[in-house]
């Protein structure tokens, strides 16, 4: 394998960026790669302070995410007692060295998420001796934080119906699937409804990936409306139907199951707003198979909604195109020349482009709140950025970190955009097995601001 770098070319503030990225090496318990950052023109370039940063930590390299894609975790940037700040002067370049926990033995390449340039795939790790800087001071400069816990974390993916009357997620052990209680039921019953055998079809199709088995619990969710006794016996006569009719859509004699309510005792959310109470009532169907590799190259191909493809809700073109857009009122373009596909995850970078200087609105590529509070995203990251199969959304892959907060593995944008600047924003998802796809950006505005609605087709997967 070559230990060459990967080259990486963006623009920052008008300026065009070429950054080398690698080779990543492992020493004294940590994780080092090497950045190397040039500017096209060969004029001199400030190190802008939100380039790396993540909003609370502004001058860092804290939204900096090392993957190892192959083994499905992400690790976080420790040193954050360091300024990434400073001029590149003409002719030379910045050399940036993030750190990261420890990678495990024989991994031979990683990838690296840069928020605001894209995502370097293929970074080769070598022996210190190859590394061709010096692995101990760069960890010295660091100064690493350790209260920061690096990981690995594992990768999460999340798909919903596009009706979001059901969402599907995945982790390496066990898949889950909430189902939506309205849906499924009417109003304080526990008769199944006409639609539910539909809605149900996502969560058979995922029992028969897995012809040996494993652990199956249904568990029943309500809201806070009535008292506790009246939701605790509701959530169980519920769980206790989607159970009973699950074994008369498939065969369930391979799997232990077990049938529980929960009542009004574990909100997703907090039951402050209608929206939320409806997210709250839900069944909870969670699949531990005994052999998880089963099913492990399947592709899901329902969610359970309406099978239809929703209509876009803004303007809409392809995606290597690109497509007219306005943001407060200031018109850009958005696209999408393609994305990559690489072990088991498609990476792509959407890029914004403006000919005029503006202010991007904090919640512009931000999904809808009732998406949102499922996982609780950063305000600045692409969380909006969703791929379209069908009736199906294949959500940005996200991880849960030490302090419990779900971040994205995306990039973010905010501050001022200057004329002719482009934004380059990495976004990862599951692969949805197709040889094209379709990004779509909901948008849905709402109290907190303007979300971005478009949605960008034909956009090419190649093989990385």
């Amino acid at each position: 394998m070559s230990s060459d770098p990967v080259v990486l070319k963006s623009v920052w503030q008008g300026e065009a960026l070429t950054t080398r990225v690698g080779p990543a090496v492992v020493q004294g318990g940590y994780t080092v790669v090497m950045m190397t950052i040039s500017v096209d023109s060969g004029e001199r370039f400030s190190l802008g302070n939100s380039m790396f940063g993540d909003g609370l930590n502004i001058g860092t390299l804290a939204s900096v995410k090392l993957t190892s894609l192959r083994d499905n975790v992400v690790y976080r940037e420790v040193g954050r007692a360091r300024v990434v700040a400073g001029y590149i002067e003409p002719g030379a370049s910045a050399e940036l060295f993030p750190v990261f926990g420890a990678l495990p033995d024989g991994v031979e390449s990683v990838e690296l998420l840069l928020p605001t340039m894209g995502m370097a795939l293929n970074v080769p790790v070598v022996a210190a001796g190859a590394a061709g800087f010096d692995v101990t001071a760069a960890i010295a400069d660091a100064q690493i934080d350790e209260s920061i816990h690096s990981g690995p974390f594992e990768l999460n993916s999340l798909v919903v119906a596009a009706d979001r009357s059901s969402d599907t997620e995945k982790d390496d052990a066990s898949t889950t699937v909430n189902v939506s209680g309205d849906v499924l039921f009417a109003t304080d019953s526990a008769d199944l409804s006409d639609a539910a055998d539909a809605v149900l079809a996502s969560v058979v199709e995922q029992l028969e990936l897995h012809p040996s088995g494993g652990e199956l619990a249904v568990t029943g969710h309500t809201d806070d409306v009535s008292t506790d006794a009246h939701n605790q016996d509701l959530s169980e006569r519920r769980a206790k139907a989607v159970s009973d009719r699950l074994g008369e859509l498939t065969d369930l004699s391979a799997w232990e199951t077990s049938v529980s309510g929960k009542g009004e005792s574990e909100p997703r959310v907090a039951n402050d707003s209608d929206e939320n109470r409806q997210l709250n009532r839900r069944v909870e169907i969670v699949l531990t198979p005994a052999d998880p590799d089963e099913g492990a190259a399947a592709v899901a191909t329902s969610t359970g909604g309406s099978g239809d493809m929703p209509d876009p809700k803004g303007p809409a073109g392809r995606g290597p195109d690109g497509v007219d857009i306005e943001i407060d009122g200031v018109p850009a373009r958005i696209s999408l020349a393609s994305v990559t596909r690489h072990e088991g995850y498609l990476i792509g970078t959407v890029t914004i482009a403006s000919k005029q200087e503006l202010s991007v609105p904090p919640f512009l590529m931000e999904i809808p709140h009732d998406l949102l509070f499922i996982r609780m995203w950063s305000s600045y990251a692409t969380s909006g950025c969703t791929l379209l199969k069908g009736d199906s959304r294949h959500l940005v892959v996200d991880f849960m970190n030490s302090d419990e907060d779900s971040v994205v593995l995306a990039g973010y944008i905010s501050g001022t955009m200057k004329a002719d600047d482009v934004r380059s924003l990495p976004v990862v998802w599951p692969d949805t097995g197709e040889d094209t796809v379709i990004m779509d950006m909901i948008g849905e505005d709402d109290a907190f601001g303007q979300h971005l609605a478009v949605r960008l087709t034909d956009i090419p997967v190649v093989d990385g």
